[in-house]
């Protein structure tokens, strides 16, 4: 019997994903999860056949165990999905070795779809983000998000929140110093002097 990890920190959400597993077939053995450390747990104690992960949890965002992640993907077929965008995340995940990534605004038809085609093996792409990275192949189209670290993306997202260096080193469990590192890099590699300036070149990029 193969096995599926669900993680979502709402209860109403995995059982709609488990549902939707059980209408394919009675053979999987599914295992939930609300907390990024439960999934590092899960992932390292028993084989993972797939797992469908929500990218923030309980307790932070899953960047936070990408290691884990990383070498854990060689044998489970990992689908993350997200209300983060998928310009800048999908292409950065799944070279860490996730095999799809999906906006949580997407219907449940394209869920099914990105389900089966991990079940399969296969990697799932959504057809907007297909066109977008067709698009955007060239040498010419870089993009300085795609420069920050997992670290300092995450501290990019919290700072165009409105969010303070001591707050943001709560969230993601880090102190202040290593906060303010994360930022003063990201300020260099996506070239801004100020906050204004990141949040509008970050949201120029992004969209």
């Amino acid at each position: 019997m193969q096995t599926v990890l669900i993680a979502d920190d709402h209860q109403i959400v995995r059982r709609g994903i488990r549902m939707i597993i059980e209408s394919f077939s009675a053979k999987f053995q599914i295992i939930e999860a609300e907390s990024c450390a439960s999934v590092a747990q899960i992932l390292s104690g028993k084989k993972i056949d797939y797992a469908i992960l929500d990218m923030v949890l309980t307790d932070g965002n899953l960047l936070s165990i990408m290691q884990k992640i990383e070498a854990c993907s060689a044998h489970t077929n990992i689908l993350v999905y997200s209300m983060s965008e998928e310009r800048i995340y999908a292409r950065r995940l799944i070279e860490k070795g996730v095999r799809g990534f999906l906006c949580k605004q997407t219907s449940i038809e394209e869920l099914e779809k990105a389900i089966r085609c991990i079940f399969k093996g296969e990697i799932y792409v959504s057809s907007d983000l297909l066109g977008n990275l067709i698009h955007n192949s060239g040498p010419a189209t870089k993009n300085p998000i795609d420069s920050l670290s997992d670290r300092e993306l995450q501290v990019v997202e919290h700072v165009v929140l409105g969010m303070g260096v001591k707050e943001i080193g709560e969230r993601m469990g880090l102190d202040i110093t290593t906060i303010g590192t994360y930022r003063k890099r990201a300020f260099e590699k996506m070239e801004v002097q100020n906050t204004i300036e990141l949040k509008e070149k970050f949201l120029l990029y992004k969209a």
